[in-house]
């Protein structure tokens, strides 16, 4: 029997928990995991760039403390978190930091959602904005869709600690990482009225136009000048028919190889993967494998599960990534 969970890992993650198959039992000792520059497992240490230390809770009712580190040593992450079977919950504070100790984030967190307030800085360890993070506000699960309420921004101040937005209310121009603009009004907390900038480094320019932080209408250009409109900045990728359709299809499509079965190979095979910007499935990677073919067997899988209807952001098709783990349990008659 094949059962599975899904979990996308689309256009920002702030935490990419996928070792929870092979986490120590409460009262054990720590365990080690090794990650690359997007997070990911691997097997050596050579080949990290962060790790990750996970010290069981005193019981089995306790969450999980973990620590990661940069490779060179230095702080990266810490916090907390529950691990039930195939869902994940951050819990508490989950605080982030520079190589040279500054912190970059101060979020919190219950039930794996944000909640409550949370502190952003800049590189020179200035305070750049406090908002408010609602929580779940309906139905759902942290690793599936649920309704969330806009964040509400309480300040935000520029690089040199000069307040620009006081009790929710002021103007903000700021410029990020890649070299991305965007502008625009806070009224109350949210966004509010026309906002410009740009995405995707700068290859996209946007106009938008917002009422209570609620998205009315929005148009991207690009260098050409062509224009396409939309009502969501984020759109993820799906799948034909839904994930109960993707379910099915490898449920019926995965064949247990030989070897493995003759063996009673159980366990979890993790695979990484992306949708392209037209909807192709690529970049297949086996990040958790059983052995005996199981991973192959994995890929080829998703390799013949078809096309996706892209993901878009601010109505442009873009790359979107994901994990699947594939539970094998054998049962035999």
């Amino acid at each position: 029997m094949i059962t599975f969970f899904y979990r996308s890992i689309a256009f920002a993650t702030v935490l990419s928990f996928i070792t929870l198959f092979y986490l120590p039992a409460f009262g054990q000792n720590q365990t080690f995991v090794y990650l690359n520059k997007k997070r990911y497992p691997v097997a050596e240490k050579d080949s990290a760039e962060y790790i990750r230390i996970l010290t069981p809770g005193e019981t089995s009712e306790a969450p999980y403390k973990f620590v990661e580190l940069y490779k060179t040593g230095e702080v990266y992450c810490t916090g907390e978190a529950f691990f039930n079977g195939d869902r994940i919950s951050l819990i508490g504070l989950i605080t982030t930091f520079q190589k040279d100790g500054k912190k970059v984030s101060e979020e919190h967190y219950k039930e794996g959602v944000q909640e409550g307030i949370c502190r952003y800085y800049y590189n020179n360890g200035n305070l750049k904005k406090e908002i408010i993070a609602p929580g779940r506000t309906g139905e759902g699960k942290e690793n599936s869709t649920m309704e969330l309420s806009p964040k509400k921004l309480v300040a935000f101040y520029d690089s040199l600690g000069i307040q620009l937005v006081k009790d929710g209310n002021g103007h903000v121009a700021e410029v990020d990482e890649e070299g991305d603009t965007e502008e625009g009004d806070y009224k109350d907390g949210y966004k509010d009225g026309r906002w410009t900038g740009t995405f995707l480094k700068r290859r996209y320019s946007y106009t938008e136009h917002y009422d209570q932080g609620k998205l009315l209408e929005g148009t991207s250009v690009d260098s050409t000048g062509s224009e396409v409109q939309y009502t969501k900045v984020e759109e993820m990728p799906t799948y034909p028919g839904g994930l109960q359709a993707l379910y099915r299809f490898i449920a019926t499509n995965y064949k247990y190889p030989r070897q493995a079965y003759q063996r009673g190979l159980a366990g979890a095979v993790i695979l990484s993967f992306v949708i392209d910007a037209q909807g192709k499935v690529g970049e297949i990677k086996v990040m958790k494998d059983l052995g005996m073919g199981t991973g192959q067997e994995g890929v080829r899988v998703l390799q013949n599960s078809g096309a996706w209807v892209p993901g878009r952001m601010r109505g442009i098709p873009v790359r979107v990534s994901y994990s699947i783990p594939i539970q094998l349990n054998l049962q035999r008659g």
